[in-house]
């Protein structure tokens, strides 16, 4: 018989068994913290998977751009391309002068067209109806009559939400409604009023656009330069296409036939497996031979110098001629961009024979080309019938610039904020800012945008139309959502972060720091500047880098309100450069990946995208930790 010790017996059984409470209790949350890791872990392995498959594909593209030929086209469109451009700034230099000088009559036409467009708008339902009704054989009579006395009933109501028409006289107005309430229900002619008005807009036009007949002809002489290399480019176009259609296909049907080859080792039932191998064999494609339609494209290289050659001399003979004294703020200013735009140009043309001579179709595309193309790529063009390109620098650049404003607004005041809360403030203040500065992260991201549309974006931009701002780089707005716009409410969004981590890093100052300083004799303000912030500035950075890392991951705002224009801001307006459109990149990720087709190279670049994205916030939240635990030693 055993001996049972008294200390067994007063322990309970889960500890006779060599367990304890503590320990269940210490393995529970163990496994919690693991569970967190793997999750970690299977998201990073997950990108990593859909995303680096996007290199190879990127790859195989640019070398059907280079076999095709579409590459050595390019040389001759990008120049093309930079031609019309400047051709559309010269030509709304000149239409925006002429528009300028006849500005009122513009206006009270377009005042006039409005108030017509309006009253036909709110009655064009039973109008239709009406017609319809008439169209039939033998319309009944009563419903005619009942469409009658609703369209004169909705004339009633149309005329009581009229826009504004300023520039028309209360008289010329009254008139243009009248005839409006006059006019049958079966007639659609303009008023007379209306057609008068647009008439002498028309003459205003003639009478303004005379003085500018010289600009016109250069305007045109400019234009008609760039047609020779226009017809070359479009010739060579219909061929490369071919080569790249039929590319492909083959490479589609590739893919197919090693998906069916995957299936058939992985099928077990033999009959399965046969099916499947034959199925491939069906599915193999022939790889087309390109090179008659390359050797035709290649033989344009002497007609594609000599047309970039004489363009260069007919632009750089023009140029001198295409300053005109225009009078007009907006004419002023897209003339001078389209000559500050000249030069650069110039240079292109000048360089475009060299480039055309030295391509060569056969030049290998390595997998570092892909990967030197994706991280200096200045264009994100996805989904085109020409060529897709898949350069991250338009996004990163959009998402940094967004990140810059939000930050310059939420840091002076975040920390201002958490500085007074807890030095200054009194207990009843402290309990009234810090809930409703708290409060703010509260608000869905989607409503934040929606005030962003309609309406900080509206008030800004009639802010910047303010002539007592003309002066400030940027002002007028062409957009009212922008980088500024966006950036403001993500500051909005970022300082309940950075007010409630500095808030805390302060208040983590030991007390004896301030109770030294002031038994030296310094005053509460000399204490908090001088001992207490430097206390704590480690931790102050932390919030300031976890406000960052929170403004750059944010989606749903940048993407209703920062406009959404991929493509890098124009750096030579200076400041006015955070006051045009952009892109981020968790905009461009959340606006595709639900309209991509799984697998595509597409897909996986918006998963690069993702892993790029992933790393600058993990290095971000990795530095903040990082001094987070300096200011706790």
């Amino acid at each position: 018989m055993s001996v049972v010790s008294s200390s067994e017996i007063s322990r309970p059984p889960i500890q006779r068994k060599g367990f304890s409470y503590d320990r269940l209790i210490r393995y529970f949350f163990a496994s919690n913290a693991g569970l967190t890791i793997v999750i970690l872990l299977l998201i990073i392995a997950f990108l990593l998977k859909e995303g680096l498959g996007f290199f190879p594909g990127y790859r195989r593209e640019l070398e059907i751009y280079r076999i095709t030929g579409m590459e050595f086209v390019d040389l001759s469109r990008t120049n093309l391309t930079s031609h019309e451009q400047l051709t559309s700034l010269l030509n709304r230099a000149y239409f925006a002068e002429i528009n300028g000088q006849a500005d009122r009559e513009l206006k009270r036409s377009t005042e006039a067209a409005a108030l017509v467009a309006d009253i036909d708008d709110f009655t064009a339902s039973v109008r239709d109806s009406y017609f319809s009704a008439t169209e039939e054989a033998a319309p009944a009579a009563e419903v005619i009559a009942r469409l009658k006395a609703q369209y004169a009933a909705l004339l009633s109501l149309a005329i009581k939400d009229l826009p504004p028409s300023p520039h028309l006289t209360e008289e010329e107005r009254k008139g243009i409604i009248d005839a409006m309430m006059q006019r049958p229900i079966d007639n659609e002619d303009t008023p007379e009023f209306v057609t008068k008005l647009a008439g002498e807009y028309a003459t205003a036009r003639q009478k303004f656009a005379a003085p500018l007949e010289e600009a016109r002809t250069r305007i045109d002489a400019f234009e008609a330069a760039g047609s020779e290399l226009n017809s070359l480019v479009g010739e060579m176009t219909s061929l490369v296409r071919v080569s790249k259609d039929a590319l492909n296909k083959s490479d589609i049907l590739e893919r197919e036939r090693k998906s069916l080859l995957a299936a058939a080792a992985s099928a077990k039932d033999p009959a399965t497996r046969e099916r499947l191998q034959q199925e491939a064999k069906t599915a193999l494609a022939e790889v087309p031979d390109i090179r008659e339609t390359t050797e035709k494209v290649l033989a344009k290289k002497s007609q594609c110098s000599e047309a970039h050659q004489k363009l260069h001399q007919s632009i750089t003979g023009l140029t001198a001629q295409l300053t005109f004294s225009y009078q007009q703020a907006e004419s002023v200013k897209l003339q001078r961009a389209a000559l500050a735009a000249m030069p650069a140009f110039l240079k292109e043309l000048e360089a475009a024979p060299a480039k055309i001579e030295a391509w060569n179709a056969a030049e290998p595309v390595h997998l570092s080309a892909a990967i030197h193309s994706f991280l200096t790529g200045k264009s994100w063009v996805t989904g085109g019938e020409w060529q897709d390109f898949y350069g991250i620098l338009p996004l990163l650049t959009g998402s940094l610039m967004i990140a810059i404003v939000a930050l310059l607004i939420a840091i002076p005041v975040g920390i201002g904020a958490a500085i007074y809360t807890n030095q200054f403030a009194s207990l009843r203040e402290q309990k009234l800012i810090k809930p409703i500065i708290e409060f703010i992260q509260a608000i869905p991201s989607v409503v934040l945008g929606f005030i962003g549309i309609f309406i900080l974006g509206e008030a800004l931009r009639t802010l910047s139309t303010s002539p007592a701002l003309a002066w400030f780089p940027g002002f007028p707005m062409d957009e009212r959502l922008n980088i500024f716009t966006a950036g403001c409410l993500l500051a909005l969004m970022s300082i309940p972060t950075i007010f409630s981590l500095a808030e805390d890093a302060i208040n983590n100052v030991p007390a004896a720091y301030s109770e030294a300083s002031e038994a030296l004799g310094a005053s509460k303000l000399q204490t908090t500047f001088r001992v207490v912030v430097p206390a704590a500035f480690s931790g102050i950075l932390a919030a300031v880098l976890l406000g960052f890392g929170r403004v750059i991951g944010e989606t749903m705002v940048v993407l209703l309100v920062a406009g959404n224009r991929i493509k890098i801001p124009d750096f030579s307006a200076g400041v006015g450069a955070f006051f045009q459109p952009a892109h981020t990149m968790t905009g461009i990720i959340a606006q595709e990946l639900g309209e991509v087709p799984v697998g595509s190279v597409h897909y996986r670049a918006l998963f690069v995208v993702g892993i790029l994205l992933f790393a600058i916030v993990l290095g971000i939240n990795a530095t903040a930790h990082h001094f987070t635990r300096k200011m706790k030693h």
